[in-house]
């Protein structure tokens, strides 16, 4: 997702990455780490009788936790994850999809001698093109570095 510096980044830009398959393991530790235990996401029999899900779901957070792992951030020019704005979790995503991210610049604001904010629209799809997940994600990208 940031792979340049902010001189070669431009409104347009798109990259899609790799898939990972969210598992069992990634449910419960990540019940583990957070304390959330909501029986949706830890309970088979009560996730099965709800009418809306049919069956256990993975957090949002983990969802978007595996999704920020997935996308590039190149040190030399990514400087500080700036923030998330219009954050939407729009799909359930269950123990077995297998997710990806498309990301595309929406905005490129300098913002001083050093760098600026890319703003980038960051999709979170499974295995079957459903968006799950979608966002604005902002970075602090530097300037190339002057000779």
């Amino acid at each position: 997702m940031i792979t340049a510096y902010l001189d070669d980044t431009s409104v347009g830009d798109e990259h899609t990455t790799q898939g990972r398959t969210i598992t069992e393991s990634d449910l419960v530790g990540f019940a583990m780490f957070s304390g959330d235990w909501h029986p949706i996401h830890a309970d088979a029999e009560y996730a099965a009788a709800d009418e809306r899900f049919g069956g256990r779901i993975a957090h949002g957070a983990l969802v978007l936790s595996v999704a920020l792992g997935l996308v590039t951030f190149w040190p030399p020019a990514m400087k500080a994850f700036y923030g998330i704005d219009k954050l939407r979790f729009v799909a359930p995503t269950r123990i077995g999809d297998t997710i990806h991210v498309a990301t595309e610049v929406l905005e490129v604001t300098p913002r001083g001698a050093d760098g600026g904010l890319v703003t980038s629209r960051f999709t979170v799809r499974n295995q079957r093109g459903e968006d799950v997940l979608v966002a604005q994600l902002k970075s602090f990208v530097a300037r190339k570095p002057t000779p």
